[in-house]
């Protein structure tokens, strides 16, 4: 049965269209599994081709996930995260304000020589490394962000390691290292995910995503950690406050 009704779009917008008034009126409910490519192309009345089009749009959007060799499901739903970035706050906070749980995964610690510029506005000396964390952080057990930190090594304490990093960042730096942070310096960058961010976030390869680019400085206006922080763009969204002078 041909659902799709003549229209002068490409087909593939149609299918796609039709399956989001599915997810919209409830017919196909968060982590719903769809029914097969081919059982999906003849309800529609289209090519498994147009289906699959119509679907790569849905995952590049977040509403559905493809998984291979399993099947195409709906995307469970999660409450749309707003922030403003006048108040610095970490992603853990972030999240628990939405009533959701905080996690991390794939936490990864590796010691790195500074690239030039970053040793330079991080104030090293030449012989200073760099301890890099990343790590992938969920709500409610959903991937979310992926962020990678560098901190100076000579700020940490000497067993500082994967399993110290239970709390978040800021705290765990204000309780183990006696640093305050007070302020960040922000960018925030429209990006797209390279095969490591897709894998890392359960998403598609070229998918939008916002980057956060900070460098943190504590109460004494000192640089001591910079963050590279990239957001899911369907589930977060950032807005300033801007005052007229």
């Amino acid at each position: 049965m041909n659902l799709i009704r003549k229209d002068s779009r490409p087909l593939y917008i149609l299918v796609k269209e039709k399956i989001d008034e599915k997810i919209d009126d409830g017919t196909f409910q968060p982590g719903d599994r769809l029914s097969s490519e081919a059982k999906l192309a003849e309800n529609f009345g289209v090519s498994r081709a147009t289906l699959r089009e119509a679907l790569r749009v849905l995952e590049k959007e977040g509403k559905v996930n493809r998984r291979q060799g399993v099947g195409t499901f709906i995307t469970e739903k999660l409450s749309f995260f707003k922030s403003g970035i006048e108040e610095l706050v970490s992603i853990t906070e972030t999240i628990e304000a939405m009533g959701l749980k905080a996690g991390t995964i794939d936490l990864e610690i590796d010691l790195e020589q500074p690239e030039e510029d970053l040793a330079q506005e991080l104030d090293l000396d030449e012989d200073d490394k760099l301890a890099v964390i990343q790590r992938t952080r969920t709500a409610n057990e959903e991937p979310v962000a992926f962020c990678k930190d560098y901190l100076p090594q000579k700020l940490l304490p000497d067993n500082f390691g994967s399993e110290q990093m239970t709390v978040s960042l800021f705290n765990y730096l204000q309780q183990n290292c006696n640093i305050y942070i007070t302020y960040a310096v922000t960018d925030i960058v429209p990006v797209i995910a390279d095969g490591l961010l897709a894998e890392k976030l359960n998403l598609s390869i070229d998918t939008p995503l916002l980057l956060l680019k900070q460098m943190h400085y504590d109460d004494r206006d000192n640089p001591v950690l910079y963050s590279k922080n990239y957001f899911r763009s369907d589930k977060f969204e950032f807005h300033v406050l801007r005052n007229r002078g």
